[in-house]
């Protein structure tokens, strides 16, 4: 819902609220005559400008607290939005009213303190119902923008990585190196074109669902990896470590291929003393993915782009308030850790 739209809605809400029983006895009593002036007297004003100040104190009680679970946080500020709604219509309706128009709300029986503050109090419990319902409302249209943007922002990765990765450079030098190994004759020929069928297999069709399992992502980085080693003419060093139950959880598709195509695309793989360390580690519900590359001397500043601006964005899309990560570029090296509870 756009910002104009909210206004909108925020308005006729609370022209509905404030004539609502008005509307009613002329739905109820054909003889029934609106009068303008009960709503523009001082207590009339008072008591609507009360309410919608208190219906979003705790709108705002209820959006701090609630998601978080701090209920007691909750309760307490619902605590202390009585005590102020409570003594500043006091002040107001039952002090400053009356020294100027020589009127006060209640009657001076009920203006006793324990009865003033239970009805007040009354009053709050209330108003939280609307204060809910607007939460109910904005949470709905909130959700609703998050999964557009989250599929808008996925759409994005895939075609950022298929622009990427499978251009025709890419397409060519892995083609060329199967025909070459066609060629001699190698055994390796068959293996490599199922590689990269599987490869493309997941990224066009399995990869199109919100989350996939854990152990194909693996099956995908590998394919990935073999296919990138097909690439170089000199030897590649890379130490991959898997480790936990990857079977029985579930990952974002394509949220971990940037790292690693990153790591390729500036690291110096073919440096047996710093090989191109990948390790993900699975601890119950708790993944933790690190990459670490040595730079290439003529890359060490060229390093990222949209594709890890993509992941981030997609991280804090799909994983808010569930995922970290830290990413340390130094002269020699780049190291991404990320740790995402799934």
């Amino acid at each position: 819902m756009r910002k104009k739209q909210l206004i909108i809605f925020h308005i006729c809400f609370w022209l509905f609220v404030i004539f609502l029983d008005d509307l009613l006895r002329f739905i109820g009593d054909i003889e029934f005559q609106f009068k303008l002036n009960n709503y523009l007297n001082p207590l009339a004003l008072s008591s609507q400008l009360f309410i919608i100040l208190v219906t979003y104190l705790t709108l705002y009680n209820f959006n701090r607290f609630l998601p978080k679970r701090q209920y007691w946080s909750l309760l307490g500020g619902f605590l202390i939005i009585c005590c102020i709604y409570t003594s500043c219509r006091y002040v107001v309706e039952e002090v400053l009213f009356f020294h100027w128009f020589g009127i006060h709300n209640y009657t001076d029986d009920a203006r006793r303190f324990p009865y003033y503050l239970t009805d007040n109090m009354q009053n709050v419990k209330s108003f939280s119902f609307y204060a809910f319902f607007l939460k109910m409302i904005q949470d709905f249209f909130i959700n609703e923008k998050e999964k557009q943007d989250l599929l808008t922002e996925k759409l994005k990765a895939e075609q950022a990585f298929l622009k990427n990765q499978l251009n025709p450079h890419f397409l060519f030098n892995t083609l060329n190196n199967i025909y070459s190994l066609t060629l001699n004759q190698s055994p390796n020929a068959p293996e490599a074109v199922l590689k990269l069928s599987e490869l493309m297999r997941y990224m066009l069709y399995e990869s199109n669902v919100e989350k996939i399992n854990l152990e194909t992502e693996v099956k995908y980085l590998r394919n990935f990896i073999e296919l990138q080693k097909m690439r170089y003419s000199k030897q590649i060093f890379v130490d991959f470590e898997v480790a936990g139950d990857l079977h029985s959880q579930e990952v974002a598709p394509l949220l971990l291929i940037s790292f690693v195509e990153n790591a390729f695309k500036h690291g110096d793989v073919n440096n047996e003393n710093n090989p191109l360390k990948i390790s993900l580690l699975i601890n119950q519900n708790n993944l933790n993915f690190t990459v670490l590359n040595h730079k290439k001397n003529q890359n060490k500043d060229d390093v990222g782009g949209v594709g890890l601006e993509n992941v981030q964005r997609r991280l804090q899309l799909i994983y808010p308030n569930q995922h970290s990560l830290d990413i340390q570029n130094s002269d020699k090296d780049y190291n991404c850790e990320l740790n995402i509870i799934l």
